[in-house]
């Protein structure tokens, strides 16, 4: 779901009059001072009135509204400053509207004329807020650097100003931007700064749009339980304010949250809020939002029915706003062409009347310019034939040069084809030293997300029951494809030689001896100290052993760490803490900082033991999920946000803490190119 929009609602500002704050008529007694007016300035200001009234409940209405005061406003046919600040203030209204009916095109229009005419009388009220609309707009519509420069804008003038009020709106935008982005650290700043502002004067509406801005802030850095409660905070709020488009937003927020939380039946009941009250106020892009919401919940409740009903309403409506989008383009191009047209007619008669009358006086000269064309003519025609001659010549060089291209591409094809063949062959081999999962799920509850770079793989798991010793770990090889594979099926070999014949059981002298199988396999165990700089074959590598009488486990890494995840009632004294939520401890148990193979290790490998309680989850992975490209900015998922995510997946089980550890990764690297093999092992005992 995109709720981008989200963000920028309370941005909108809709202008009464000076005195709109105090405002305390009811629609219906507003209706009836107007149907009784005659003046057109006081019709115009009941009519703004009754806009800042009906804008948070029925979209259409407060547009209809807008629109007769724009109109009624114009019609005063006067260039004083007291008429143009009244059809400045209407535009924006008209704008603000449109924004909210989705109508985005028709909403820029009215609000350039709001902001023109607002500088033309210098009114710095309404300049500000048209500036904060269009950069509500040009946000949205994927024009952040336009938007940001409008937003800028309005905040100075606040600022200079004064108007603290206004200008908290435009922190309250900043911090959404940075918010999405996300850089939650920054968007905090600007939070603060309009909490600071809107706290003293209780002013409800933009703290409780602030409190769902940080909750959409928390979730990008999968902080959800705080997400929550921030998105129940602003619930209450609106619901105390009677705010239908506020609520219409927070529920879609928290329902696209419960998604993320997989809380599927919670998400249905607020997106049907949602379309609930978007129905009312005729908000296309939410109503279609909440049947995308409510086909994604059902998909993953496994209800086929329900989500194919409610994702054909999503693609009828996304088609019929397309067709309408596109039939208004044809009539807009085809009154321009029209109009065009006339005045194409229109100035080729006045060039006729011209021609007419100085026909004598041209037609020497008309005839001078014949001749002159003839001769240019003659003079190009002999080059076209002599370019002809040399183009035959080039083409039959040419052709010959293709002939040939195409029959070495034809051996290239031929020898990638063979070269394909044999990598897939090897993908067998491969997956044929890999051990079955099942070994490790008969005595604990597992996950495995693998997931090569291509076609085979330098991450390899592997898994081993010796005696009363379960033994698993997690291997990265030097590179990727082909080269990470052969040195993946040399690991494997050699982890079952070191437990099966050599008898070795503790993680940290299985890794010793791995560390001299590697080097005499490759070679490497005899080099000099010189060389030992230029060598880079090797693997990174955490493995653990569970031994299953007394729960103990050992666990031991080369450059590779283990997480440790516990209920908070069984904290660890001795561990140092990493993170922590409600429930769960997050613990780090670092490596020995020092790759199996090349050489140059000389070192013994440590073993780090701990006692098991019943809920401890155990993770061993290699370096590719934490380092793949992608999200906004197509920037690394980052080590800091792979924890968070599984400190927030505690209350989760294996099966379908991996279904989100593979949405989690596709969603992030989105159409960018996997840049290494990914492999990630979870152990709940």
């Amino acid at each position: 779901m995109n709720l981008k929009k989200i963000f920028f609602f309370l941005t909108i500002i809709f202008i009464g009059n000076a005195n709109s704050s105090a405002l305390t008529s009811k629609l219906d007694s507003l209706e009836l001072l107007l149907s009784g007016e005659k003046r057109d300035l006081k019709k115009i200001d009941l009519l703004n009135k009754l806009f800042s009234e009906q804008h948070p409940t029925n979209y259409k209405k407060a547009l209809n509204y807008a629109h007769v005061a724009l109109k009624l406003s114009k019609e005063l046919k006067s260039d004083d400053k007291i008429s143009k600040h009244l059809v400045s203030q209407s535009a924006n209204n008209v704008g603000a509207a449109y924004f909210l009916l989705d109508k985005y095109e028709k909403s820029l229009k009215y609000l350039l004329e709001a902001l023109k005419l607002a500088e033309e009388i210098n009114d710095t009220n309404i300049m500000s807020n048209a500036l904060y609309n269009l950069g509500s707009l040009y946000d949205y519509k994927g024009d952040a650097k336009k938007g940001l420069q409008y937003l800028e804008q309005a905040i100075k003038l606040d600022e200079a100003r004064g108007d603290l009020e206004s200008a908290a709106v435009g922190y309250n935008s900043l911090a959404a931007d940075y918010f999405f982005i996300p850089e939650y650290d920054k968007g905090m700043i600007y939070y603060e700064k309009a909490m600071d502002i809107a706290k003293p004067r209780n002013d409800e509406r933009l703290i409780s749009n602030l409190y769902g801005n940080r909750a959409i802030g928390l979730k990008k850095t999968f902080r959800f339980i705080e997400a929550l409660h921030y998105h129940k905070l602003a619930i209450s709020l609106y619901e105390n304010l009677k705010d239908k488009a506020g609520l219409e937003t927070a529920y879609l927020n928290i329902a696209d949250l419960y998604i993320k939380m997989n809380e599927n039946e919670k998400a249905v009941i607020y997106n049907k809020k949602s379309l609930k009250i978007a129905l009312e106020l005729n908000s296309i892009d939410n109503i279609m939002l909440a049947y995308s919401g409510l086909s994604e919940s059902y998909e993953q409740m496994g209800d086929e029915n329900n989500a194919l009903k409610y994702l054909k309403i999503f693609i009828d409506m996304k088609d019929a706003l397309y067709n309408r989008e596109s039939t208004e383009v044809i009539a807009e191009m085809q009154t321009k062409y029209d109009t065009e047209k006339k005045e194409a007619e229109n100035s080729l008669l006045l060039a006729e009347k011209k021609l007419d009358k100085a026909a004598l006086d041209k037609k020497s000269i008309q005839q001078k310019v014949l001749i002159l064309g003839l001769l240019l003519t003659l003079i190009i025609v002999g080059y076209i034939g002599y370019s002809l001659s040399q183009k035959k010549k080039i083409n039959k060089l040419l052709n010959a040069q293709n002939e040939e291209i195409s029959y070495k591409n034809k051996i290239i094809e031929e020898k990638n084809k063979d070269i394909t063949d044999s990598i897939n062959y090897a993908q067998r081999i491969q997956d044929a030293i890999l051990p079955d999962e099942s070994l490790l799920k008969k005595c604990y509850q597992s996950f495995i997300y693998y997931q090569p770079k291509d076609i085979v793989s330098g991450d390899f798991y592997w898994i081993k029951e010796v005696g009363n010793k379960m033994f698993f770990a997690v291997v990265d090889c030097t590179g990727h494809g082909v080269p990470g594979a052969f040195m993946s099926i040399i690991g494997a070999n050699s982890l079952n030689k070191i437990v099966e014949d050599l008898k070795i059981e503790t993680t940290g002298e299985i890794l010793d001896e791995l560390n001299n199988l590697v080097n005499k396999a490759l070679g490497s165990d005899g080099i000099s100290e010189n060389e030992i700089s230029f060598i880079r074959d090797g693997m990174d590598i955490s493995i653990c052993s569970i031994d299953k009488t007394n729960n103990k486990l050992e666990y031991s890494g080369a450059n590779n760490s283990l997480y440790f995840l516990r209920n908070k009632k069984n904290s660890i004294n001795s561990l140092k803490l990493i993170m922590e939520n409600e429930d769960s401890i997050f613990y780090e148990i670092k490596p020995d900082k020092m790759a199996i193979g090349g050489g140059g290790n000389k070192r013994k490998y440590k073993t780090d033991s701990l006692e098991l309680k019943e809920g401890d989850t155990i993770y061993l992975f290699s370096d590719g999920y934490a380092d793949q490209f992608g999200g906004p900015k197509g920037k690394k998922f980052m080590y800091k946000s792979f924890k968070r995510m599984f400190l927030s997946i505690q209350d989760q089980n294996m099966n379908e803490q991996l279904i989100y550890l593979s949405k989690t990764m596709n969603e992030w690297k989105g159409d960018m190119e996997q840049l290494d093999d990914i492999c990630v092992m979870g152990v709940r005992i």
